[in-house]
Order: C-alpha cells, then sequence, then structure tokens
C-alpha cells in the first residue's frame, strides 16, 4: 500500500500480514481477502460528494454498491476501489448506510458502513424574470414538459465504462456569482427545488470547455436552461452547462478534457450572462466546485 494511504486503512496491513502468516504456518494454498470500507470525509453534506474505498483485495477484484437507492460505481486507483457518490441537495439529513457487494475470484462477500449526512444551510438568492417564464402558456407548459423528458433520459445515463481520468478542471475562468444549493425566490415566490449548480458570472462568449473527457449525452434549446449540453462521463457521472449562446459539439460526440463546449450566453430564463454548470452523480445533485476539489485526492482526505 502506498505511504500516502496508510494513515486512511492503519490497520488493514496487519489484518492481511496476520492471516497470510497463519496461512503460511497452516500449509494452506488459498488467501481469502480481508477487505476494508472506509468513507471519506467521515461525515458528507447535504449536496456534497464522497468516496469509499476499498482496499485489502487483489488487483482483479471488483465492486458494486448502493448509497440513498442509487447506485455507486468502483474504478481502481493505486491499488484501492474507488467508489464516488454524492448525498443529494434535497437529501434528508440524518444516519444513512452505504453497502458494498464485492468479489476477487472465487471469493466474495458484502459491507456496510454508516454515513452520517449533515444539514447545510446554503442561503436564498432572489431573481425576478419576465412573468410569462413563470406563469407559463400551455404551449410553453408542454415544450418544458417534453425537454423534461429528454433531459431526464441524459440524467439517467448510467455508462458501465469510467471515461473520465485525472481530476476535473472549472468549465471556465471566473468567479461564482450564486452558488450551489441557494433557495430562490422567484419574483418573490419562494422555489421548492434549490439551486442544483453553481452559477459562474464570466461575459457572454466566453469559451465553456469540458472539465473532463466524457461523451455527449444531450444537446439543445431548452425554455428553462436556454443552449445546453449534457456530458456523460461514465458510471453514472453528468456535468450539464445552461445558458450557451453557441453549442459546438454534437449528441454521441467524445470530447475531451479541455475541448470547447460552446460560448458562455444568456439563453432560458435567466436574468443575464453566465454559465450554469451542474453536476448529477447516479441521480445525486451535487456541489459541481466541491466535486472538483474531491477529483484532486481520490485516496486522501
Amino acid at each position: 500500500m502506498k505511504s500516502r494511504i496508510f494513515f486512511v486503512l492503519p490497520l488493514l496491513l496487519l489484518t492481511v500480514l496476520a492471516q497470510g502468516c497463519l496461512a503460511a504456518l497452516s500449509g494452506a494454498e488459498t488467501f481469502v481477502p480481508v477487505p476494508e470500507l472506509v468513507v471519506l470525509p467521515a461525515q458528507v453534506e447535504r449536496g456534497g460528494p464522497a468516496r469509499a474505498l476499498l482496499a485489502g483485495l487483489p488487483p482483479e477484484a471488483a465492486a458494486e454498491g448502493e448509497f440513498d437507492g442509487k447506485k455507486v460505481f468502483f474504478f481502481p486507483v493505486e491499488d484501492v476501489l474507488v467508489g464516488l457518490f454524492g448525498a443529494d441537495v434535497m437529501i434528508e439529513p440524518g444516519v444513512k448506510t452505504l453497502k458494498v457487494a464485492w468479489t476477487a475470484g472465487e471469493f466474495g462477500g458484502e459491507l456496510a458502513v454508516e454515513v452520517p449526512v449533515k444539514d447545510k444551510t446554503y442561503g436564498i438568492r432572489d431573481i425576478k424574470v419576465p412573468q410569462k417564464q413563470v406563469d407559463l402558456s400551455p404551449e410553453d407548459q408542454a415544450r418544458a414538459a417534453r425537454e423534461r423528458k429528454l433531459v431526464e433520459a441524459a440524467l439517467a445515463l448510467q455508462t458501465p465504462v469510467k471515461l473520465w481520468t485525472g481530476n476535473f478542471i472549472e468549465p471556465v475562468d471566473g468567479p461564482i456569482n450564486s452558488s450551489f444549493g441557494r433557495r430562490t425566490r422567484l419574483n418573490g415566490i419562494m422555489n421548492p427545488r434549490p439551486h442544483a449548480g453553481a452559477d459562474y458570472l464570466v461575459p457572454e462568449g466566453t469559451e465553456v470547455r469540458a472539465p473532463a473527457d466524457g461523451t455527449v449525452a444531450l444537446t439543445g434549446d431548452h425554455f428553462f436552461s436556454g443552449q445546453a449540453v449534457y456530458l456523460d462521463h461514465g458510471q453514472g457521472l453528468i456535468s450539464m452547462y445552461f445558458h450557451l449562446s453557441r453549442i459546438d459539439v454534437a449528441d454521441g460526440r467524445s470530447v475531451k478534457k479541455g475541448d470547447v463546449l460552446g460560448l458562455v450566453g444568456k439563453t432560458g430564463r435567466v436574468t443575464g450572462a453566465h454559465l450554469h454548470y451542474g453536476v448529477y452523480l447516479n441521480g445525486a445533485r451535487i456541489d459541481p466546485p466541491a466535486f472538483r476539489q474531491m477529483t484532486t485526492r481520490l485516496v486522501a482526505p
């Protein structure tokens, strides 16, 4: 095990070494894996990302899990299997359970760990838009319903292969003027759903770049989100980019980290030019900047 994860699983090496010595003394030829499951951070905030570390298994091992009714995919990082998951921004705080099933050759088993989910206050924002964008006409309602079905299909993708490597980057270089998770008073009426992305205040025409490798799952000009791009990064990880003035990619196209997806604009229901950037992880809406930071330290706190 590499030195930078010794402190994460301090007892694992002793357990594995002790078992190997006993097997040698008894003349046994079969090594039975004894995996250990750790969640980082130990407590997850509502709307926050987390990762599960499964160590002590041979290289050919595989695992899958479940958290809050959502699937958790695992992939190898160094000598650890890592599973990414998130506490949805509207999850009920409390103690949840992460369940993991693993296999290694003829062996297999199940593990479970309790994950405390803490509440978090994100604040409130006030937005004023034309009233016709709040009280929709029958035609606009029908259009929004059609577009919602397309978006739901894109967000439900669970491509089994992880398409990205390395850390995520920012899609644009600029400040966030409306953060993830804030409640919205729209024309004075509180929206029951929190803001499920981060809004970057950058000039119209700014290039929007893919934060990681992936495949274009959906593009379109939608009533609420304007010109939008959805990227499938594999294993249930979907990112999205709203209110563009131009789209430079097509459905089904593979993109690399840093590729231009389009240009910042002010299409859809907006008050001005900006980029709305969202991240869904197997249906959980999570904070994009927090997710990006986590990708830089997958096997360490």
